[in-house]
């Protein structure tokens, strides 16, 4: 008997875009795709690592989606070396999400990528605290200090591989499926001044730096959660209606793409 191809699912970086990971998992699970392996880029690290833990998010959504309580500003403290905020508040939130866990404890196989500023290659985290290692991959510049992890200085992973497909390919993935969250529809609006020039600017960076990123995959689902690009992120990165709408967005773009999902298997 022909055994089934091993599924790989990379999970891309976009900020609170990345709710939309959430309904495309559901998905998935839904309908019985398995899956062996899973990397992630920045909010993409921290869906992965949770439901490579979990294996269900239902315990995701009461602790951050619907307490109101925890807004990602109050998780903010002053940085002085690096970044406006020092990250240790945010760490301490993300151990009481994952719950101290480490890669050891992990279901699934899980590579999470952060970018190393000494060197300005990818570094790719699979040992230790898992905290830790989404802390690193979801330090924005500026914003979050850079953390040191084995001699590297680490921030965001999106900066270097926005949607790492190549890892779960090195990890074995004999078909894989990514979530790109950068969508070509973020770019109809016309008008600009000098912050909507710079913003625009480092969009389209990571926007192509992402598609250099999906080469390799099998399937790439691209939901569009463009309409959400004028929200303050921070202020609303964990609204229950934002959220929400963004989870049903996955869960659209994953049904849409069951037809071609099932056919990888077979």
């Amino acid at each position: 008997m022909k055994s089934r191809p091993k599924i790989g699912l990379a999970l891309g970086s976009g900020g609170f875009r990345g709710f939309a990971h959430i309904g495309v998992i559901q998905v998935l699970q839904e309908n019985n795709i398995p899956l062996d392996y899973i990397s992630g880029a920045s909010i993409g690290a921290l869906i992965g690592a949770y439901f490579s833990i979990y294996s269900s998010f239902d315990l995701l959504k009461q602790k951050i989606v619907m307490n109101k309580k925890g807004k990602l500003p109050t998780l903010f403290d002053l940085g002085f070396r690096g970044g406006l905020v020092s990250g240790r508040k945010f760490e301490i939130f993300l151990e009481r999400v994952l719950g101290r866990k480490n890669f050891s404890d992990c279901r699934l196989p899980l590579k999470i990528v952060a970018t190393d500023l000494i060197s300005g290659q990818a570094c790719i985290l699979d040992q230790g605290r898992l905290a830790t290692a989404v802390r690193a991959s979801t330090s924005v510049p500026l914003v979050f200090e850079p953390v040191r992890i084995h001699g590297h200085l680490l921030v965001d992973g999106g900066l270097s591989n926005p949607v790492p497909v190549n890892l779960v390919r090195e990890m074995g993935a004999d078909k894989i499926i990514a979530v790109n969250l950068y969508h070509h529809h973020e770019f109809i609006h016309r008008r600009f001044n000098l912050p909507t020039v710079a913003l625009r600017s480092t969009r389209i960076a990571v926007h192509n730096l992402a598609k250099h990123s999906l080469f390799g995959a099998d399937l790439v689902m691209n939901p569009d959660t463009s309409a959400f690009m004028q929200t303050n992120e921070y202020k609303k990165y964990f609204d229950p209606p934002v959220a929400k709408a963004l989870i049903d967005i996955g869960r659209s773009e994953a049904k849409r793409f069951l037809p071609e999902i099932k056919r990888l298997l077979s």
